[in-house]
């Protein structure tokens, strides 16, 4: 075991607290990927894939609400180790489960491993690291985060093409067994703290659980059974009174399930919001990308995958950087600008076709991960530094939480606004384009001109189309109004993270020391 006093000890805690977050993030980015393919598996639809994601994140959420007290209770090293072991068999059971409702089940088991994961490595670093050095320490963090998603896409592609999707969870085991030997071996037990032997808040944890359940709920099945559905009113309004109880619960537990002192720091609550609404906008575009190039552009998964790379390629590279700045100027610079550049990103889909060439996605990527590697470092910091040492362990479930939280919103927001714009483009086409019309004929001499070798390839050989049918004109419409959807909601989200960056511009420089 290395002793705290060890000069190496803190690069050797962050070596190991990267190892164990590639580990959860290359889970993430594989199982994005395989989207696709376990639709076809299980033969279902876009809206009930995204419970592989959003079910992982209603749990994780929920889960990840007690470790603050969990950590000053049995100390860090110890949960830390159990949250390794349940990822690691929650991984296992995902690659065999037999059907989509197991898949969906051993999901959450990964969540609750997943919840101890995150919140304890960042607290583990606040804790070895002074808030002068947090800045190039999350910075080389996020390098290390960064190295999975430059592999996972591109490794879970393989995976899925050519060998089993399974696959994509079975790669967890072997990292999960490293970083657990490495704890035991490393990681020092620390004291747990006194007060917090006394009972758990349930009451709070409870409220609070129904509150993210009932909301997220909400957000993944009102694009199903439509926003004005009994059940989705009652989900948000259940969401809504649970929140407010959970609150009132807090102000009169003797040991809170959360020290709601937290929200009196300005930057934490800057910080808070920065990283939920950064979550929507690069979420969501992690979920609609690998849909446009593998529906609608007919690439396999592995070709997504490595169209996906650059983006984790840039933040590898510019994420120290952005660490060494925030710990010399501040946070508020780096966010600001790096938001800006990630809308930038979105903007640049708005104009998507079935002409949209590997160029134009791999440069979009490297602008968008320049973007992101501005953000992870900076955020993360500015959070951890802006609160008092005592609410640390808070601070670093919280972040986690508006991460996922905003996660979760930005996949089921979009895939409804995917759907939503799909129709209204539909319409559109379908009132325009009339036969002897200019619109008729416009689109024969577009397709003849510069869709023949997508649209051959979707419907018929040869070269151009005469007198087609008003069913082929179904055809086409509905490619086109595919892809204009993908376009608009590019657009949206980049709209959204433009509203991050007016609210990152309001960050304050100045921070606790908290060391």
């Amino acid at each position: 075991m290395v002793e705290k006093s060890h000069k190496n000890y803190k690069w050797i805690v962050l070596a190991l607290v990267v190892v164990s977050s590639f580990m959860a993030i290359l889970d993430v980015n594989i199982v994005t990927v395989g989207l696709p393919k376990m639709m076809s598996h299980f033969g279902i639809n876009v809206t009930d894939v995204e419970w592989v994601m959003i079910g992982y994140t209603i749990v994780y959420s929920i889960v990840i609400l007690p470790m603050a007290y969990i950590r000053r209770k049995w100390g860090i090293k110890y949960p830390f180790i159990v949250s390794i072991i349940v990822f690691v068999i929650g991984s296992a059971l995902c690659g065999f489960s037999p059907s989509f409702t197991d898949l969906v089940i051993f999901r959450v088991i990964q969540a609750i491993g997943g919840a101890g994961l995150t919140p304890t490595g960042l607290t583990l670093l606040a804790e070895v690291f002074p808030p002068n050095e947090r800045g190039e320490a999350m910075g080389i963090w996020s390098i290390g985060a960064m190295v999975a998603p430059a592999v996972g896409p591109t490794l879970g592609g393989y995976l899925v093409d050519y060998v089993n999707w399974r696959w994509i969870f079975f790669v967890n085991v072997p990292i999960g067994i490293i970083s657990i030997l490495g704890s035991i071996a490393i990681l020092t037990h620390d004291i747990p703290v006194k007060k917090y032997m006394k009972k758990f808040d349930m009451l709070g944890f409870l409220f609070m659980a129904l509150s993210i359940a009932s909301l997220l709920y909400a957000l993944n099945e009102g694009q199903t059974l439509g926003w004005h559905a009994p059940i989705i009113i009652q989900s948000e309004v259940i969401s809504g009174f649970s929140f407010v109880f959970f609150i009132i619960a807090e102000l009169f537990v003797e040991v809170p399930l959360l020290n709601l002192d937290i929200f009196k720091s300005y930057n934490f609550v800057i910080a808070f919001i920065v990283n939920m609404v950064r979550a929507v906008g690069i979420f969501g575009a992690m979920f609609l990308l690998p849909l446009f190039i593998e529906n609608v552009l007919n690439y396999n998964a592995m070709d997504a995958g490595i169209l996906m790379a650059p983006t984790a390629i840039a933040v590898a590279l510019v994420s120290p950087f952005s660490g060494k700045i925030s710990d010399r100027i501040g946070p508020r610079y780096p966010l600001f600008v790096g938001l800006l550049i990630v809308a930038a990103s979105m903007f640049m889909f708005d104009n998507l076709s079935l002409n949209t060439s590997v160029y134009d996605i791999v440069v979009n990527q490297l602008i968008r991960g320049v973007g992101i590697g501005l953000l992870n470092a900076p955020v993360m910091s500015a959070a951890l530094n802006s609160v008092k040492k005592e609410l640390i362990p808070e601070a670093s479930g919280l972040i986690p939480v508006s991460l996922q939280i905003g996660a979760s919103f930005g996949i089921a927001f979009i895939g409804n606004e995917l759907v939503v714009r799909q129709v209204y483009h539909f319409n559109q086409y379908a009132r325009d384009i009339k036969y002897n019309s200019y619109a008729y004929h416009g689109v024969i001499n577009f397709i003849n001109g510069n869709l023949i070798s997508k649209a051959a390839a979707y419907f018929r050989s040869g070269t151009i189309f005469p007198s087609p049918s008003l069913g082929f004109f179904d055809e086409i419409i509905q490619m086109l109004a595919s892809v204009a959807s993908y376009g608009d909601s590019f657009a949206i989200l980049g709209y959204i993270t433009l509203a991050g960056a007016a609210v990152a511009f309001f960050i304050k420089n100045k921070m606790y020391d908290n060391r």
